[in-house]
């Protein structure tokens, strides 16, 4: 599932916040006026139509009350109601208990339209409402009692009015607000953690020493933060011990493997398979000088020096020459011009060596290798072997992985290559070579030129 913005996650929460508190506020309202008594027809003008509509005329002239049912609601609310309703003939029709001045007032207010009478003390509002209202018959002259019960209709209308005219509006004014302000807020709240986060993208193998400011983020962040720096604390402490025993046991190593290999070497020529002995410690050697590769190079270069690539290649072609006879290879250096760097000498001489090896090792008997040395600063070893597929170009230099699950070497070679390629900010690239197999272009970046 898609995770969606904090952002829009509190705009959101928000303004449902602000609309259940009006709602609670309206509802908060209603009911006191409710308890007060104040949800009722407040003028009489709702009275007045209700009972302007239901008057009927008899043929001679005389007023009766109609029996419509909500007229008959209106009088079965409000028992102690009183009108009076007069025409223009002078017929007059009274309900309940009439003040006698209001009925004085039904004909001096003759001609008027309408009229709210006598303002109430105790309740605030007018004790009567006079009403002319036209019917079938003509106009009569209406005067109610205020503050009769309303209708449930005329309460729903009265709340969304309320609703509208005290609520809404507000609520409209204050979402826009939450809507245009959260981004800020939000965007500045979390400015720390951004910051936080784009220090983080810096932190790597290399740089497990890093921990990520606390100072910078919010309180309610500051416990993941803190999580997340201890987690970084137990996995350099991890990656120190791995690099502790990688060392070790490298070292440790290096003196049995040497001690065989002196003995391995004084046996007599024709001693059933020296040579399969011989390759094998030779195996052993370049393992364990690999490992201590490894961890030398997990620290900066410990020497810049300026050194001839061409030079460099041809001297590691020739320590490794028995190597290469061994395995009835041959192998070239393809360099027409002197091409200088500044590089760490011996990661390079290294790199060149496992290149070297790799392609003896996968080549196969007899293969034709060939290095070459290009301006500005790039190394490429290209063999005549099998090469190797494109969809095992990006695994290959990963550590302890073979090409062949069965292969002699440890799958540090080419690893221990795109480390130097790292530190000399440059890159390893792999494709195939015009020999028919495989090609290793090692290019030298900033720190080489």
């Amino acid at each position: 599932m898609k995770p969606r913005s904090l952002r829009w996650r509190l705009v959101g929460n928000l303004v449902l916040l602000q609309v259940v508190a009006s709602l609670l506020a309206l509802l908060g309202v209603i009911a006191i006026f409710g308890a007060v008594g104040r949800l009722v027809d407040e003028g009489g003008e709702r009275t007045a139509q209700i009972i302007g509509r239901s008057i009927r005329h008899t043929p001679d002239g005389k007023l009766v009350l109609g029996t419509a049912s909500e007229v008959q609601r209106l009088l079965g609310a409000a028992p102690n109601l009183w009108f009076a309703v007069r025409n223009s003939q002078g017929y007059e029709l009274r309900h309940g208990d009439v003040p006698p001045r209001y009925v004085e007032l039904l004909r001096v207010l003759d001609g008027e339209e309408r009229s709210a009478l006598d303002l109430a003390e105790t309740v605030g509002r007018p004790v009567a409402r006079f009403e002319r209202i036209d019917t079938d018959e003509g106009a009569v002259n209406v005067i109610v009692q205020a503050g009769a019960p309303l209708a449930l209709v005329d309460k729903f209308k009265w709340i969304a009015t309320a609703y509208l005219v005290l609520v809404a509006p507000t609520m409209l004014v204050t979402a826009l607000v939450v809507l245009v302000a959260t981004p800020f807020v939000i965007r500045r709240g979390l400015a720390g953690t951004v910051a936080t986060a784009a220090k983080a993208e810096h932190i790597d193998i290399d740089r497990l020493e890093t921990r990520l400011p606390m100072t910078e983020v919010a309180t309610e962040i500051q416990p993941l933060v803190a999580a997340v720096n201890r987690a970084f604390d137990r996995l350099d402490e991890g990656y120190k011990r791995h690099e502790r025993f990688l060392a070790d046991a490298a070292h440790e190593l290096r003196t049995p493997i040497a001690t065989l290999r002196i003995q391995i070497e004084s046996l007599p020529n024709e001693t059933r398979d020296k040579a399969r002995l011989v390759r094998s410690t030779t195996r052993l050697t370049t393992l364990a000088e690999q490992l201590l590769d490894l961890q030398r190079l997990t620290r900066e270069p410990a020497s810049i020096d300026s050194v001839d690539l061409r030079l460099l290649c041809e001297r590691v072609v020739g320590d490794l020459a028995p190597l290469v006879i061994m395995n009835g290879c041959s192998v070239a250096v393809d360099a027409p011009d002197a091409v200088r760097v500044r590089a760490d000498v011996t990661s390079i001489e290294r790199a060149v060596a496992n290149l070297i090896q790799n392609a003896i090792e996968h080549g196969g008997e007899g293969c034709e290798i060939r290095v070459g040395v290009y301006p500005p600063a790039t190394i490429e070893v290209s063999d005549s072997g099998p090469g190797i597929p494109e969809d095992q170009r990006g695994r290959i230099v990963e550590p302890f992985y073979r090409l062949r699950a069965r292969g002699s070497g440890a799958g540090l070679g080419l690893h221990l290559v795109s480390e130097v390629a790292r530190i000399h900010q440059g890159r390893l690239e792999i494709g195939s070579s015009d020999l028919g197999g495989a090609s290793m272009r090692l290019e030298l970046g900033e720190l080489g030129t």
